[in-house]
């Protein structure tokens, strides 16, 4: 089978092309191992030059896009698709991608997936009037819909297309794996008789001022708790001196982090974004094999069913008490297998041989 898949080249603050990262990356490659011809046109808003490149059996090209250029790559990308034939076009990412990627297959005449990895119609780029119903429009038109959780799933099916399948935020097993604390310290220069607890991933209102306040409860009874962030921060202080932020890191650089760490955590607000959101952080903290507090939203409680004591309410006080729970009585949920990008790669797989033309 021939597929097209159209993205964008930066996702959850990652690179596309140099970083291999999520979903983007590795459902192309496990559909070409597979069997199947896959390309890949990921729309690029930082860099003003094309990118080709081959790797793992799959054609990656970015496209550089400004509003000034919009109309015109699209009638570019019209003209790729056209001599790439494709049996299946699949989009994945904001509202304008999934539009252009139904409107390219029904002009061919082919199926058309759309991939939801999150509640788009949340992002700050996709809040313009009207794009709310035109993210129903193509949802409702697609041919299969994949989702990154079950409670967007859930809101898929709900009204709005029955075609839905799971396909969760995998991880990759040769970057994230089980690691020791000690070495993981000496590494950072961290001190080994500190009580360590770590986010790693967005950090802004609704996904950080929660763990520091928590951590602020807990440190009155341990003072020698410390907390570490990564990733890019919007609006977060970490003045403190009990804090310490290593900035935005390559994916390469996330497990030794993990590593260092007594809790890892999943610090989500309860918004409408979180409530539907597939964290890629679950799995990555699940393969390096930690114990972790994660707070009740989307499909956390699922995750965690057989270790009730990682959960908590998506308030401080309630966070201090299961981060504590987890630091002098530690439940640590087995890695599912069913995360594997391998496992991921066959159930995509089989549902598009439905959709063969």
């Amino acid at each position: 089978m021939k597929i097209y898949f159209l993205c964008k080249r930066y996702y959850t603050n990652k690179d596309l092309i140099n970083d291999r990262f999520g979903r983007l990356y590795h459902l192309p490659k496990q559909l070409s191992e597979h069997g199947h011809s896959v390309v890949v046109n990921a729309f690029d808003y930082r860099n003003r030059t094309d990118l080709f490149v081959a790797d793992n059996g799959v054609s990656f090209q970015t496209i550089p896009l400004r509003p000034a250029n919009l109309i015109c790559e699209i009638l570019r990308i019209y003209s790729l698709v056209r001599n790439i034939n494709p049996d299946v076009i699949i989009a994945s990412g904001d509202i304008y991608i999934g539009l252009i990627g139904l409107l390219l297959a029904r002009r061919l005449r082919i199926k058309f997936v759309y991939d939801v990895y999150d509640y788009y119609p949340a992002f700050r780029i996709n809040r313009l009037p009207g794009l709310k119903a035109v993210f129903n429009y193509v949802v409702r038109k697609s041919s299969l819909v994949t989702c990154a959780s079950q409670s967007l799933q859930r809101w898929v099916k709900s009204g709005v297309n029955q075609r839905t399948l799971l396909i969760e935020n995998g991880v990759d097993r040769n970057v994230f794996s089980v690691g020791d604390r000690v070495e993981a310290r000496l590494k950072l220069n961290f001190p080994l008789n500190k009580e360590v607890i770590g986010y790693f991933g967005s950090i802004n209102s609704a996904r950080g001022p929660l763990l520091i306040e928590a951590c602020r409860l807990l440190r009155k009874t341990k003072p020698n708790l410390h907390l570490i962030f990564a990733g890019r921060v919007d609006g977060v202080d970490f003045s403190e001196n009990w804090i310490k932020y290593y900035g935005e890191l390559p994916q390469s650089s996330v497990p030794n982090l993990i590593h260092a760490c007594d809790v890892v955590v999943v610090p989500y607000a309860s918004d409408q974004f979180n409530s539907m959101s597939g964290a890629c952080k679950i799995a990555e903290y699940l393969a390096c094999g930690k114990p972790v507090v994660a707070t009740r939203v989307s499909d956390h409680a699922e995750v965690f069913k057989d270790a009730p004591t990682s959960l908590c309410e998506p308030i401080a006080d309630d966070m201090a008490r299961a981060i504590s729970s987890q630091l002098e009585h530690p439940e640590i949920v087995a890695y599912p297998v069913v995360l594997d990008w391998q496992s991921i790669g066959q159930k995509l797989n089989q549902e598009l041989a439905k959709l063969a033309p």
